[in-house]
């Protein structure tokens, strides 16, 4: 009984077997294959003696391979005067020993193989700032038509050194170069060139979100000699240029930038015996202290590109401290009691139209009443000094107080100079920040 049923089994398998190999593609030579289909057969007959460490032409043809980059994200590296590209590298060309006839595998015209399965071009990038790896290229598989052309489009990522220059960081732009070009093939193998119709520059952009915004993509071929060989040798160089995008930093950086040139002037409009105006001065000194050491993490110490935006703190911060200079000498005038008058010539300035252009009044009595707390000060502590003195001693302590009013004028002047001159200089600094 069993020796019956093995045989019905063996019956069954070898109907089966026959039934496969009538829809099996030909020349399989009646072998019975699992998963057996044209591409199976059209690959097997392709591949099966294919080298794909020899170049797929004759030694006298020249293998024209198309290239092409889409930038998909960068990032800058301003510590290292790095530049990291991350991209699709389109290849395209034509392998003439991947060609078939479409009649002879059931009407197939193309297939996809490995990428390490047939022979790819050996682009490299020239410049890297990787030296110990030129594998730059991620895994995909090719597209392979009946022709022979080949499409290759695999990930990619570029690593090189640029000439970061932030004189106008946060506003900066950047031009980094690379080079592609075959690492052992010379002109007279493979002819690296740009496609003749090259899409539109926003389909070669097409950036996932990042800091940076990519201005232009330009290609240039060259070909180049060198001394140990009399063949050319053809590479691509990849212009990218790029700008930072700083909405943000307007707020972080710019806003203080601007509280602090405030703060710096309105020093001068205190009252000259003001006390505040220290107070007022070393606020604004912390500020700058604190963004200036905040640029010193954030930036790179490059000496011959300074960032600009640093200059102006670092000029604010010398001006506030000359502003505390000029403050000690106002207050120095307004506070000491003065018997000499001021000088004929400054004070015939004082009384002069230089008076109504600096604020300070017609008069001096008029700008003296700015002050009567400090009026009814000096005249209760001389009343007290000089209470049994006779009439000529009470004029000549109005004489003094007369004097000192003169000297706090002087003050007000000085600082309302001052004020002119801050502000003409960092009209100047703007407008230099500005232009260059």
């Amino acid at each position: 009984m069993w020796l019956f049923g093995a045989q019905l089994i063996l019956a069954s398998l070898y109907g089966l077997a026959s039934a496969d190999s009538s829809v099996q593609p030909p020349g399989t030579g009646g072998k019975v294959l699992w998963n057996a289909t044209w591409t199976d057969q059209l690959k097997h007959d392709l591949l099966m003696k294919y080298d794909k460490f020899a170049r797929p032409a004759q030694h006298t043809n020249v293998t024209s391979v198309t290239f092409q980059l889409v930038i998909k994200h960068i990032e800058v590296d301003e510590i290292r005067s790095l530049m990291v590209v991350n991209a699709w590298c389109s290849f395209i060309w034509v392998d003439e020993k991947l060609k078939w006839n479409e009649s002879d595998y059931g009407g197939l015209t193309k297939i996809h193989v490995g990428d390490h399965e047939i022979w790819q071009p050996d682009v490299v990038l020239y410049n890297s700032a990787i030296g110990n790896s030129i594998d730059h290229y991620g895994n995909t598989h090719c597209h392979v038509q009946m022709d022979g052309t080949v499409i290759w489009v695999p990930p990619s990522q570029f690593s090189v050194y640029c000439d970061i220059n932030l004189r106008k960081w946060p506003y900066d732009r950047h031009t980094c170069r690379l080079y592609f070009g075959s690492w052992v093939y010379d002109g007279e193998q493979i002819y690296l060139k740009r496609p003749e119709h090259k899409s539109s520059p926003e389909g070669d952009t097409e950036m996932d979100p990042c800091e940076w915004t990519v201005l232009s993509v330009e290609e240039i071929e060259h070909k180049k000699y060198y001394t140990c060989c009399s063949e050319p040798y053809y590479n691509i160089e990849v212009l990218i240029s790029v700008e930072r995008r700083s909405p943000t930093y307007a707020g972080v950086v710019f806003t203080p930038a601007f509280v602090c040139v405030v703060l710096t002037l309105l020093v001068f409009w205190l009252p000259p015996p003001a006390s505040e105006k220290f107070l007022l001065s070393g606020v604004t000194s912390v500020i700058i202290c604190m963004f200036l050491a905040y640029f010193s993490q954030k930036l790179p110490v490059m000496g011959a590109h300074t960032p600009l935006i640093v200059e102006f703190y670092a000029y604010n911060l010398i001006l506030v401290c000359l502003s505390v200079v000029v403050s000690v000498v106002s207050v120095s005038l307004s506070r000491r009691p003065r018997t000499r008058p001021v000088p004929w010539a400054i004070n015939q300035l004082l009384s002069s139209r230089l008076a109504s252009f600096l604020g300070l009044g017609d008069t001096k009595n008029k700008f003296m009443s700015m002050y009567p707390r400090q009026d009814s000060e000096e005249l209760h502590e001389r009343s007290l000094v000089d209470r049994d003195r006779t009439e000529s001693v009470d004029t000549t302590s109005q004489q003094s107080l007369n004097c000192s009013r003169e000297w706090i004028l002087l003050a007000a002047a000085v600082d309302r100079v001052m004020f002119f001159v801050y502000l003409a200089i960092f009209i100047f600094m703007a407008l230099a920040f500005y232009i260059s």
